[in-house]
């Protein structure tokens, strides 16, 4: 809305909606516009800015109102109209958790052993435990299964933990936590391939602890599960990919969040423990029996306070602190009050904190940490005196809504950052620490030490060790508990008292069951009001000082309108009256199972004092924001209803909503920012009041910046439904921003009161009811008429549970504002007064006059019903009910859509008030439908209200419009209703009467003539193709079946198959039937289809049935004309084929009739073709083993720099394309718009740039051979680019890799070498509108249809397959319907192929499956594959894998079947058991027929090239040349016509190369095949009978299992091939058996070592030395572990070594993985198979003799990609592993040698010389080595002198110094030849020849030979 240019308004600023001028003015502005008349008398002088703050409810009024006022909602007297009358109560349902742990990085610690354990609730799941590895790799599979509330499942807490295990004990090197509902939230349900970043809640200050990858899906029943890509990219960058939601900070500081819970009020005073009861009863009701305490839940941590004794009023004055990462990834903190019990703890009352609606994740200066109060929340739950059971126990903890007010905590939130974390505190952080906690946290550093707190306090930030170990037994860590000062006293006087207005208008629906007695209603607010249990002191008569001090300042006028509760303080009422007079109710006229109450000329009023803090300001803002959503979403509703009518002005409509909505918002932000002007100098404020208006601020301005995106955007793409998406983001957006989290007033609840017991209640927001003087500040429910259903407290059951209607007028609002509780009344009523109460609200309103009127219900028809007989149908009546009348409709038997016809007169309907008002809001309409039962009670079926059209006597009459209104069962939708409903008013006088009704025979009237709908003959066509799947019914197999097909009351019947069992088609296959239909679309009846089984002696069963609801698709539209040279197309920027959804001919207009563009004068349309590089295999030729050999030869040459993987050796198998094709679709997943890309490169500036920029691409290009034949109509908007890979590479792309030699262009990388295939990560029919495009598949139901899990599976008997065809029928047509029925020649069965039987050879190719479901007990599963195709089955048993949930089966099967009798493929997957049956893990059903017969061409998929033989051989049993022959006449068109270069198909000219040279022959030879089946792939774009022919591709389907319904069992990729016996027969299936691993040796001498650290030193000299040795292994083959010698006594870190270790494995290079085959333990049957990334490990270490080794240091180096080694140690650092040097492949370089580092947590602790050498299997068996210096080719021993530590004797004059381990030895200048002892890690001693005489006799006797061996450097 845009405000209006009057000359005012440029003068001014313009004003603004919610009563303020642009400019800040503090005089008062006479030209106030009032919303209401009534709110003149309590207006005063508008208060300067401060005051407006003191009395919060009036801030808003404000000087300058202004004309925007009127955008507020229309000021009606009946709340807004909801057709929803019950909620159904949430069910517990079942979810499934899936977690893939892939693998771990920089863990924190020495050699650690590490395994993850999960940890979700009390369920726990471990992975099994790598050895010696800071970075393990597990790729393994956890499934978790939960059958719980919503609620409930959303708050537990993912826990993943790393163990580092040892012998007797583990330890946690660190955690990572995030809440479910975190995961839940995320697109797809899902984090994939993110790294978790683990720390240490209890140690703080040691930082990160390492990286976890993994993924998390949180699936509920029903949740599609898409697989996410797999990323293997070893160079990752951790930081960029961390498991936090998008916008999270990467590095996130640790936060205290501290949760200060002062005092409670209001608590109920009765606990509800059996123990209590006895106590109450000899101790009196006069002493608390509770003894609370409070429990604060976060993040999987638990702190509670102290429990006070004997007290409903508790104060605590403590704080709960918890210390977690910030921002969490937690969504709610969970405060509960319990009662300490000797037999038991129980809940009190539960509330959560939403941390979303209390923070702002804003980044600077515009966003806020969480902050709440202190301010009160409010606790709900069951009845407060309520007896013990289930549903309190469950209300109580917060599941489910709750019934009634269970006290108030008054508590505080805040978050410091700290920082001792990880970097220092934000200045936010400080900015924001509330300035009276600067005492408190003297108190946190004195408790710090010994962290006070009763039950569960203690284990604080010092016992972190302890904390530690809590977390690895799984407990929750206990918070810390500290004591807190208590805040300023709340002063009393400062509370205001509210009154709670009330008037009850009517009453009826009473339970018939409850209304033997007197009933009587109550209100009550928080504990006041409560009849039951009233409040313990009764609220203050005096009037509030707030009050006071505004009487003060008001002005003299003010006096005469003293608010009505402000008398003498005598005369003041001391209590309320919140109860109605208990009346006896009398049953309903019409009805004897409702009553109501006789209130047509008294309606008793109630009203209710309480005393509350004055926090209205708060409510205001979310009123304001409310009234906007309210209008928001009302435009949005209209414009979204106009745009499914498809009716013009849905888009202007929608615009108006938006401009409207920005204005709104910035009359909103300017009230805003005034608010924030004024708040410094108010002291009740708190941290969280200012932050949110600036939050509602910042979020509305950048909502106004997205609608005007929208608005201006739209022009551009998208239309409307793109604008209807957008709009529907903006309403949750504010949505989100209406709700108030710091609760000031409990809400409003009525009781429903008989016998003293409480029988039903409704709840209701007090905001809604609030009253403001100014209009859009006011609650949307203050001062109306709501119409309320009360429900039962507790469990809903099925059926309708509504105990009573009422309506009811409801106003709350300060005691000074009292005077305006009346304002809004109906006209018509008055207060009753009298005497002395006149200061008193009334205690009734009477009714001046009534006037009588005659209802009338045309009840035309119902759709969509709920089924509740067994049969699958309903015997459907309507109960109509309005005030004291009801009346029911006939019943229709056996029916989803019945039409009763029936007009329902209710007569003498008796309305108060005036006639202008019941004109304008006449009373609400309930309409119940039911299904009747012969024994029994009726079934509820769904309920709907309704507002009837009223016809004053004083009015011309004019008949009312049928409409549908929706019918909810529960939450459910319930169908539709079409009726009208009229109010007639009567008069005695015979002027005037309404118009009579037709009567029928037993009493009934019909809908008259006028108001039912205009009727016309269509003529409706089916097409009955067969049945499928059908089940038994009644023990019975169905042999015989028919179907029934009925709408608008005729029915036409198929013909009877004769037996299902040998042709479930039918022998007839079209009919047709003349209806007639309503004219109006939009009220066209539902069409059901009902099929019956005929047996023996003509008795007919009830199969099941299917209801179609909307006729619309099935209107026929005339087929696009066949191709003439004048055809239109549309522009090339949307050339890319239209979606699998093409329509069938004749049912629904052509897509390419959208856009016209000229007419082309041009028959000759020309379409280029371009050659490209061809993929090995594809020429034409006999000479295909040669070429395939050079090619390939080159193809390794060209990949050397980009993949590290495939060498020369590699075949080119299916497994390439497979694999190119997978790296094609991760490169189309990296790029934002992959397929828009694709598409426009060819005709990238095409049409602007002319013929010479086709040059320019690197996909077209103009040669002097084509330019002079490229003809580009002027006229002609659109090129056909189609790209063929045949002939040499262009000049152009070679020119472009040179250039760009470094980085790899993501369209000339290897993958487009060879052919690809299209990857769906969906089934197929997804992708293809489930190849509905011929013929429609109906599910058939049967038996009652309940909200049970499972239950739409259960009711599954059947299918029905065909097609239906509606078109109006004209004089004309008719006599050719006449015609063409003679003729057998029918609209529906146009392109449908005869249903006879049919061969076909069907070839089924199983590639693999993924993320299976566990079905052993260890958490694995050994899955084959089982097929069954009719009767036919093949099981795969033999071939099961066992241990794999990610199989890779690699397998084809062939079978050969009939259609129709065997066209439903199922795909099994079984787990395969020694002992007992093989369990179903899932599977997936494939309709073949429906492929089989679509017009894309299901049958096999064209692939993107065409070769004779090799890995991309064409499959199919045509060419693609005769293939695209049959495709034109198939469809009526002209045969291609095939000339050199060219070939022309429906007036289309392809233009490509058609003739080829092969290698070894001079003579070009013709073919069309390749440029054929370019034709074919671009087949959607041949006018009229075009459509994407599927190509060739692997679909991804979800494996399903009955046990477990609606939950995703796994994904399986495969796909299906379909060949007719009639035709040609097909070539040999594909081999796609798995690649074998290759046999690879790695070959590894590790020479020497330099500055490896000395741990070891000596006690006698201090000298420090190093013995040490080398191991390595290869991850994944720890089996194999080699170690060195052992270099003993190194005082430099000098070692030497020469020695080699020798690692075999298998290998597969496409995967880069390892693959090792090994037994889990002793008692596996079976070896399983692993794949593993190809990591070697070199560790360093140190030998002691006594006591364990003494690790110092590892590399783990990438086989794919490490660094290359440093030429001499000097040059070695440690940085060479983490910098972007080169990095080397292993599979590339074959050799490598150089220095590499050792690190120990991230330090340099020595360098190793190194050399590798790998070899194939076949290479190492003819050159063999030996291990260590062994045979063949031994190394050298190393070259320094290595000494047998030996005594040396006397006579040589030297002294030799023996000491352990460190020792100088000095040698004789005489000895020559000594000993060199080499000691390995397992004890071995390795020598050289040396004489043993001279050995012993240098010896001596006190040392044996190999005993404390020793060795000195010389």
């Amino acid at each position: 809305m845009d405000l209006s240019e009057s000359p005012g308004s440029k003068r001014r600023k313009p004003k603004l909606k919610f009563g303020l001028k642009g400019k800040k003015k503090k005089k008062v502005n006479t030209d106030l516009v009032l919303a209401n008349k009534g709110a003149v008398g309590g207006e005063v002088e508008a208060p300067s800015e401060a005051s407006a703050l003191l009395q919060g409810e009036n801030w808003e009024d404000q000087p300058g109102t202004s004309a925007v006022r009127t955008r507020i909602i229309p000021n009606n007297k009946r709340a807004k109209l909801k057709t929803c009358i019950q909620k159904s109560e949430g069910r517990p349902q079942s979810f499934q958790i899936c977690i893939n742990i892939t693998e771990a990085r920089q863990l924190v610690g020495e050699n650690i052993d590490p395994s993850v354990l999960l940890e979700i609730g009390d369920e726990k799941k471990q992975t099994s435990v790598q050895e010696g590895t800071n970075a393990p790799f597990y790729n393994e599979y956890f499934v978790f299964e939960f059958f719980a509330y919503k609620e409930v499942f959303f708050d537990k807490v993912i826990k993943l933990t790393v163990m580092h295990s040892k012998m007797l004990r583990s330890f946690s090197v660190g955690s990572f936590k995030v809440d479910v509902w975190t995961v839940y939230r995320q697109p797809g349900h899902q984090f994939t391939n993110k790294w978790a970043m683990l720390t240490n809640p209890g140690d703080i200050s040691t930082g990160v602890r390492g990286y976890v990858k993994c993924d998390i899906s949180v699936s509920a029943k029903g949740d599609a599960v898409k697989p996410g890509p797999k990323a293997s990219d070893a160079e990752e960058q951790i930081d960029k990919n961390l498991l936090v939601p998008e916008g999270f900070p990467s590095e996130r500081p640790w936060a205290r969040f501290c949760v200060k819970v002062y005092r409670a009020e209001g608590l109920p005073r009765n606990n509800s423990s059996i123990m209590a009861n006895v106590t109450k009863a000899f101790i009196g009701d006069n002493t608390a029996l509770i003894d609370p305490y409070v429990e604060v839940s976060f993040f999987k941590r638990v702190g509670r306070t102290s429990t006070q004794k004997s007290t409903a009023e508790p104060a605590w004055n403590e704080q709960i602190v918890f210390t977690e990462m910030f921002p969490p990834l937690c969504q709610r903190l969970k405060i509960q009050v319990w009662d300490e019990g000797s037999m038991g703890d129980v809940a009190i009352g539960t509330h959560y904190f939403d941390l979303r609606r209390i923070s702002n994740e804003q980044d600077g200066d515009r966003g806020f940490l969480p902050t709440f109060g202190p301010a009160w929340i409010n606790l709900y739950g069951s009845v407060r005196n309520g007896s013990i059971g289930d549903d309190t126990v469950e209300l109580n903890e917060g599941i489910g809504e709750g019934v009634s007010y269970r006290g108030r905590v008054y508590m505080e939130l805040a978050v410091e950052i700290l920082s001792g974390g990880s970097g220092s505190e934000s200045k936010l952080g400080r900015m924001l620490k509330p300035s009276k906690d600067a005492k408190a946290g003297k108190g946190v550093g004195k408790d710090g030490k010994t962290p006070a707190g009763g039950g569960g306090g203690g284990g604080g930030a010092g016992a972190a060790a302890g904390g530690a170990a809590d977390d690895d037994k799984g407990k929750a860590a206990a918070a810390e508990v500290l004591p807190v000062e208590s805040p300023p006293a709340l002063d009393a006087d400062n509370n205001e008292t509210f009154l709670l207005f009330g008037a009850l208008f009517e009453a009826t629906m009473i339970d018939r069951k409850i209304g033997d007695k007197p009933i009587s209603f109550e209100f009550s607010i928080g504990n006041y009001g409560n009849v039951l249990e009233p409040p313990e002191k009764p609220p203050p008569r005096s009037p509030s000082p707030a009050f006071r001090r505004r009487a003060l300042d008001a002005p003299v006028s003010a006096t005469p309108t003293s608010p009505l509760l402000l008398g003498e303080p005598a005369d003041a009422p001391t209590t309320s009256r919140s109860s109605t007079p208990p009346q006896r109710p009398l049953i309903v006229e019409g009805n004897r199972y409702y009553m109501h109450l006789p209130l047509e000329k008294q309606k008793p009023c109630i009203s209710v004092l309480s005393n509350w803090e004055n926090r209205a300001y708060r409510l205001h803002n979310s009123n304001m924001l409310d009234n906007i959503a309210v209008l928001f979403e009302g435009g949005v509703a209209s414009a979204a209803e106009l745009h499914r009518k498809s009716e013009p002005g849905a888009e202007h409509l929608l615009e108006t909503a938006l401009k409207e909505f920005c204005a709104d918002a910035r009359s909103f932000v300017a009230a805003a920012e005034a608010k924030l002007k004024a708040e410094g100098k108010s002291s009740y404020l708190t941290q969280l009041d200012r932050k949110r208006l600036t939050l509602c601020r910042q979020e509305l301005e950048s909502m106004i910046g997205d609608a005007r995106s929208v608005v201006e955007r739209k022009r551009k793409a998208g239309g409307v439904k793109e604008m209807l998406q957008h709009a529907t983001k903006l309403k949750q957006k504010i949505r989100f921003l209406v709700e108030e989290p710091q609760h000031t007033v409990p809400d409003v609840f009525v009781w429903l009161l008989s016998n003293n017991k409480r029988i039903a209640y409704a709840r209701l927001s007090a905001r809604d009811l609030l009253y403001s003087s100014s209009r859009e500040a006011r609650g949307i429910h203050c001062g109306k008429i709501i119409t309320l259903f009360l429900k039962p407290p507790g469990k809903r059951v099925a059926d309708l549970s509504v105990q009573a209607q009422v309506d009811v007028y409801l106003w709350y609002g300060s005691s000074s504002d009292s005077v305006h509780m009346l304002d809004d009344l109906p006209a018509g009523f008055s207060a009753a007064t009298g005497g002395a109460a006149s200061s008193r609200p009334p205690a009734a309103l009477l009714c001046a006059e009534q006037h009588a009127f005659q209802l009338r219900c045309h009840m035309y028809q119902a759709r969509g019903l709920i089924a509740a007989d067994t049969s699958g149908l309903s015997d459907p009546f309507a109960r109509v009910t309005c005030l004291s009348h009801s009346q029911t409709t006939n019943v229709i038997s056996q029916t989803l859509s019945p039409t009763w016809n029936q007009c329902l007169l209710m007569s003498r309907l008796l309305l108060g008030g005036d006639l202008q008002h019941v004109w304008k809001e006449p009373p609400r309409v309930l309409v119940e439908v039911y299904d009747d039962d012969a024994l029994g009670r009726a079934e509820y079926l769904g309920a709907t209200v309704v507002v009837p059209e009223v016809r004053l006597a004083s009015d011309p009459y004019a008949p009312p419009t049928l409409e549908y209104s929706p019918i909810h069962c529960g939450s459910l939708p319930g169908g539709d209703l079409l009726a009208a409903f009229e109010l007639l008013q009567m008069q005695e006088s015979a002027e005037w009467s309404p118009p009579a009704l037709e009567k029928q025979e037993g009493g009934i009237y019909t809908v008259p003539a006028n108001i039912r709908p205009v009727l016309s003959t269509f003529r409706l066509e089916v097409l009955f193709w067969g049945m499928r799947e059908l089940k038994k019914v009644q023990l019975l197999s169905v042999d015989r079946p028919q179907v029934f097909i009925e709408c608008a009351g005729k029915t036409l019947r198929s013909s009877v198959i004769q037996k299902y069992k040998s042709n479930p088609n039918f022998p007839t296959l079209v009919d047709a039937i003349e209806l007639e239909l309503p004219e109006n679309e939009h009220l066209h009846p539902p069409l059901s289809i009902t099929v019956v089984d005929w047996r023996a002696f003509g008795r007919s069963t009830l199969v099941g049935n299917h209801v179609i609801n909307n006729l619309k698709a099935f209107k026929y539209a005339p087929p696009p004309a066949l191709p003439a040279p004048t055809q239109t197309h549309r522009p090339p920027k949307v050339t890319e084929p239209p979606g699998p959804s093409t329509p069938p001919e004749g049912l629904c207009p052509s897509a390419g009739d959208t856009t016209m563009t000229p007419p082309l004068t041009d028959p000759d349309f020309l379409i280029t073709v371009e050659e490209d590089a061809p993929p090995p295999e594809e020429q034409l030729g006999k000479k295909r083993a040669g070429e395939a050999r050079s090619t390939r030869g080159r193809s390794t040459k060209r990949k050397k720099r980009t993949i590290a993987d495939e060498s020369a050796e590699c075949v080119i198998d299916w497994w390439s394309k497979y694999y190119a094709s997978r790296d094609k679709r991760a490169k189309q997943d990296g790029s934002p718009f992959p397929q828009v890309f694709d598409k426009a490169l060819p005709y990238q500036g095409l049409l602007s740039d002319g013929i010479d920029s086709l040059g320019k691409h690197s996909d077209i290009r103009v040669t002097a051979a084509n330019v002079d034949r490229l003809v580009i109509p002027t006229s002609c908007v659109e090129i056909f680019c189609l790209v063929t890979r045949v002939g040499g590479e262009p000049d152009g792309d070679k020119r472009k890799k040179q250039k760009g030699r470094g980085t790899l262009d993501p369209n000339l990388g290897p993958a487009t070498k060879l052919a690809t295939l299209e990857l769906y990560s969906k089934e197929l029919e997804a992708e293809f509108a489930s190849f509905n495009d011929w013929v429609n598949t109906y599910e058939l139901f049967r038996g009652k249809a309940n909200e049970e899990e499972g239950a739409t599976e259960g009711r599954f008997v059947g299918k029905f397959k065909g097609r239906f065809c509606l078109y109006k029928m004209s004089e004309d047509n008719a006599q050719d319907s006449d015609q063409d029925t003679d003729g057998g020649d029918f609209r529906v069965s146009r392109g449908i192929p005869p249903n006879g039987l049919v061969q076909v050879l069907v070839r089924v190719y199983i590639v693999s499956a993924s993320n299976l479901h566990p079905a052993d007990p260890d958490g694995k599963a050994d899955p084959y594959v089982v097929l069954r195709l009719g009767k036919n089955e093949i099981k795969d048993r033999d071939n099961y894998i066992p241990k794999q949930l990610n199989p890779v089966f690699g397998r084809s099967f062939e079978m050969q079947a009939t259609f129709p009798l065997e066209s439903l493929l199922s795909v099994a997957v079984y787990d395969h058991d020694l002992v007992g049956g093989d369990d179903l893990i899932g599977e997936t059903r494939i309709d073949l027929e429906n492929r089989f017969y679509s017009r894309h061409r299901a049958t096999c998929g064209l692939p993107t090239e065409y070769s004779l033989d090799g890995y991309n051989a064409w499959r199919d049993g045509l060419k693609p040349s005769e293939l695209l022959s049959k495709l034109c006449r198939d469809h009526g068109l002209e045969e291609p016509l095939f000339r050199p270069g060219r070939i022309s198909v429906a007036d289309k000219v392809f233009v490509g190369k058609t003739c080829f040279v092969h290698e070894g022959e001079d003579e070009p030879l013709e073919s069309y095949e390749h440029l054929s089946l370019k034709v074919l792939q671009r087949w959607a774009e041949i006018p009229a009978v075009g459509c994407k022919l599927v190509p060739e591709h692997i679909e991804t389907r979800t494996l399903f299992n009955k046990d477990r319904p609606g939950m995703d069992q796994g994904q399986v990729q495969m796909w299906v091939d379909m060949f007719p016996m009639d035709l040609p027969p097909p070539g040999p299936s594909v081999d796609i058996s798995p690649r074998k691993p290759k046999g690879y040796e790695l070959r590894i001498i590790i020479w020497n070592t330099e500055d490896v650290i000395l741990e070891d030193s000596s006690f006698l000299t201090g000298q420090q030395s190093s013995d040490i040795y080398i191991k390595g292994w290869l991850k994944g083959l720890e089996d194999d572990r080699q170690e060195t010698d052992v270099h003993y006594n190194s005082l430099t870190g000098e070692g030497n070594f020469n020695w080699r270790f020798v690692f075999p494995f298998s290998y597969l290079p496409a995967e880069k993985v390892i693959v090792v085959s090994k037994k889990e333990h002793i008692f596996s049957l079976d070896k399983s198979e692993q794949k593993l990334p190809a990591i070697l490990s070199l560790q360093v270490w140190d030998f002691e003799t006594l006591s364990s080794d003494d690790f110092l240091g590892t590399v783990e180096l990438d086989l794919h990609g490490f660094p290359r080694g440093a030429k001499t140690a000097k040059l070695c650092k440690a940085d060479m592993l983490t910098e972007g040097t080169e990095r080397i492949s292993i599979f590339q370089q074959k050799r490598a040698r150089g220095w590499w580092p050792f690190a120990k947590c991230g330090e340099l602790t020595g360098k190793v010389e190194a050399e590798f050498h790998l070899l194939t299997a076949e290479e190492a068996e003819k050159n063999c080595v030996g291990r260590a210096r062994k045979e063949p080719e031994p190394l050298p021993k190393p070259n320094s002198l290595l000494l047998s530590p030996v005594p040396v004797p006397q006579s040589t004059g030297h002294v030799l110094l023996l000491v352990r381990q460190s020792v100088q030895v000095f040698l004789p200048l005489g000895v020559a030849e000594l000993q060199e002892v080499h000691h390995h890690g397992a004890g071995a001693a390795h020598r050289r020849a040396v004489p043993r005489s001279a050995l012993l006799h240098a010896a001596g006797s006190h040392f044996s030979e190999d005993s404390q061996r020793m060795r000195s450097d010389l």
